[in-house]
């Protein structure tokens, strides 16, 4: 938890990052935390998890396209609403996001 004390402007910045995710398209942890130029996938899901409620947390993923842990269905129906291409998955979700065609760089 420290981490988000002494860095409110990493925070900040993987926020920023995310609201510009266009409708369609996501990122995944890993790929967002790399936008700094650094590693840090953790990080990012802990910034998500405490503060991405403000934004558009469906648009960030885990490797392989699987939606955040715990909110499949409600993920599963944004994606829908915005056309996110999904593909049926061994999982317990049953699905995950098509990276090939959904993942988004801000270099886009």
């Amino acid at each position: 938890m420290a981490v988000f004390e002494r860095s409110g402007e990493y925070t900040e910045q993987v926020l920023d990052l995310v609201a510009q995710i266009p409708p369609g398209r996501v990122m995944t942890y890993g790929d967002v935390a790399w936008a700094f130029g650094r590693p840090g996938a953790r990080a990012v899901g802990m910034v998500m998890r405490y503060h991405g409620s403000g934004v558009a947390w469906w648009r960030v993923l885990r490797a392989g396209g699987h939606p955040p842990t715990g909110h499949e269905d409600s993920a599963r129906a944004h994606y829908e609403e915005e056309g996110t291409p999904v593909v049926p998955a061994d999982t317990p979700a049953g699905y995950r996001v098509d990276l090939g065609r959904a993942a988004w760089s801000p270099d886009d």
